[in-house]
C-alpha cells in the first residue's frame, strides 16, 4: 500500500524549495544564463511618453529623444546626459497629425559640433493610415534651436516614408530611409502602370544650411517596415537593411559608403526567410574602427533565432554567421562595442507567456567567442515596449524602452561596462 502523503508537514528545506520554483516561475523562465538587475536612470521624460532613442554625442554624452502627447497632438522633446546627469532638455517640435507608431521611432541626433538634425514623422492629410512623410528640423547651436526643413524626399506622393536613420557622414549629415512612393497592393497593379510595387531603401545628405543632395536609391526592393542600421567606419559607413525578393525571401542586406560612394547590397546571413509580410523586426550594426559587428532576427524554417556575424574590414567580407539565441526570441536587437575586443548585443527573449517578455544581452568577442547570455529586466513582451535602446558612453552602458500600455512612460536604466566582459 503506497503510503498516504496528505498530511506530511513540509519542513524548512522544502518550504524554500517551492518558494524559489515560484520565484523560477514567476521570472527565470528563460533557461539559460545570469540575471543582472539594472540600475534604474530617471529621465526628463513625461510619464505618458513614449518611443525613446539614444544617440552619441562625438566627444562624449548622449541624446534621448522621445514623444509626448500634447493636447491633440505630439510634441518631439529630448535630454542631454552625461557622467549619469541630465545636462538640459529642450523641444524639437510640436504639432498635430503626426504619426505615432511602436516601431518607427523619430530622433535627435548630434551630427558635428553644434551641428543637430532631428526627425519625427507626420500623417499625409487625407491619406491612407500608413501614408506619412519624414520631417526634418536643423539645430546649428546644439539643439537650443531648430529649424524646420521639409521632408528628405521630394516625391510629394501619398505613401510611407519613414524609419529613417541620420548619421554623420563628415561635415554633413547621411539619412537613409525606407520609401513606398513606388508600392501598391498586387491587386492594384492596373491601376499603378510605370511603378515596380516595392519599397525602396533611399539616402540623401543634409547639410549645416539646411539644404540637401539628390536622392539615391541603395536598394529598389526591401521589406516594407523593418527599420535599417547605420554604423561610422573611418572612411564612410554601412547600413542593413531587411530586403525582399519578388519570392517573398526577406533576408538581410548590407551596403558600405566609401569616400562618398555606395557599394552594391550584398547579402548578410542568408538564411531564406520566406514570408509574405513584413516581420518588422530590424538588424543592428556596431562598429570600432574597421571591426564590425551586425545582428539580426531571423524565423527561417520556422526557427525564431536572433544571429550575428563580425567584419574585420569594414564590412567588406563577414565571417560565418551563429546564432546567439535559438530559444524562439522575439528580436527587436540594439548592438554596440563595449572596448576593442568585445561587443554587446540585446534582444528581446521568448515571452514567457502573451504579456511578459525579458531584456537580454551577450558579450561577443572579435573572434567570435561568446560570453554568457545575462538577463537584465522584465518587459512587455508586446508592441507597446517598442524597441530597446542600448548605448554606452563611458563606463557604463545605458538601456532605455517604453513602459507597457495603456500608461506608457520611459524606462531607462544602466549597468557598468565592467559587468558586461568576460
Amino acid at each position: 500500500m503506497k503510503p498516504d502523503l496528505r498530511n506530511r508537514r513540509i519542513g524548512p528545506a522544502g518550504i524554500l524549495l517551492i518558494v524559489l520554483l515560484m520565484l523560477a516561475a514567476a521570472w527565470n523562465w528563460w533557461p539559460v544564463g545570469d540575471h543582472v538587475r539594472l540600475t534604474p536612470l530617471a529621465t526628463p521624460a513625461a510619464a505618458d511618453a513614449r518611443l525613446p532613442r539614444f544617440a552619441a554625442i562625438p566627444g562624449g554624452g548622449a541624446i534621448l529623444s522621445w514623444v509626448e502627447p500634447d493636447g491633440d497632438g505630439h510634441v518631439l522633446k529630448f535630454g542631454v546626459l552625461r557622467d549619469g546627469q541630465w545636462l538640459r532638455q529642450g523641444t524639437v517640435a510640436s504639432g498635430q497629425g503626426w504619426f505615432v507608431n511602436w516601431s518607427d521611432f523619430p530622433s535627435v541626433v548630434a551630427v558635428k559640433g553644434d551641428f543637430w538634425v532631428a526627425h519625427w514623422l507626420v500623417s499625409q492629410p487625407g491619406g491612407q493610415v500608413y501614408d506619412y512623410d519624414i520631417a526634418l528640423a536643423v539645430s546649428s547651436d546644439a539643439g537650443r534651436s531648430w529649424r524646420e526643413i521639409g521632408p528628405p524626399h521630394r516625391d510629394g506622393t501619398a505613401a510611407e516614408h519613414g524609419f529613417a536613420v541620420i548619421f554623420t557622414d563628415r561635415d554633413a549629415a547621411g539619412i537613409v530611409w525606407l520609401d513606398g512612393r513606388e508600392y501598391f497592393e498586387p491587386a492594384q497593379r492596373a491601376f499603378n502602370p510605370g511603378k515596380s510595387g516595392n519599397f525602396a531603401l533611399r539616402f540623401t545628405r543634409i547639410f549645416a544650411d539646411g539644404s540637401m543632395a539628390p536622392e539615391q536609391v541603395l536598394d529598389d526592393n526591401t521589406c516594407t517596415c523593418c527599420w535599417p542600421a547605420v554604423a561610422s567606419l573611418p572612411t564612410g559607413s554601412i547600413v542593413a537593411w531587411r530586403g525582399r525578393t519578388d519570392g517573398e525571401i526577406r533576408d538581410n542586406r548590407i551596403a558600405v559608403l566609401h569616400d562618398g560612394a555606395w557599394s552594391k547590397p550584398a547579402g548578410l546571413g542568408g538564411e531564406q526567410w520566406k514570408i509574405a509580410g513584413c516581420p518588422v523586426n530590424g538588424p543592428a550594426l556596431a562598429a570600432r574602427e574597421n571591426q564590425v559587428l551586425a545582428a539580426w532576427f531571423t524565423a527561417a524554417d520556422d526557427r525564431p533565432r536572433v544571429r550575428a556575424a563580425l567584419s574585420a574590414d569594414g564590412g567588406q567580407s563577414f565571417a560565418p554567421a551563429f546564432d546567439l539565441d535559438d530559444r524562439r526570441p522575439l528580436g527587436r536587437i540594439a548592438a554596440l562595442w563595449l572596448d576593442d575586443s568585445h561587443a554587446l548585443v540585446s534582444w528581446m527573449a521568448a515571452p514567457r507567456d502573451e504579456k511578459t517578455s525579458a531584456l537580454v544581452v551577450r558579450s561577443i568577442d572579435r573572434d567570435g567567442g561568446t560570453g554568457s547570455s545575462i538577463r537584465l529586466e522584465a518587459l512587455s513582451a508586446g508592441r507597446d515596449s517598442g524597441v530597446p535602446q542600448m548605448l554606452r558612453d563611458g563606463a557604463r552602458v545605458y538601456f532605455a524602452w517604453t513602459d507597457k500600455a495603456p500608461q506608457f512612460g520611459i524606462r531607462a536604466g544602466y549597468i557598468p561596462v565592467s559587468a558586461l566582459l568576460p
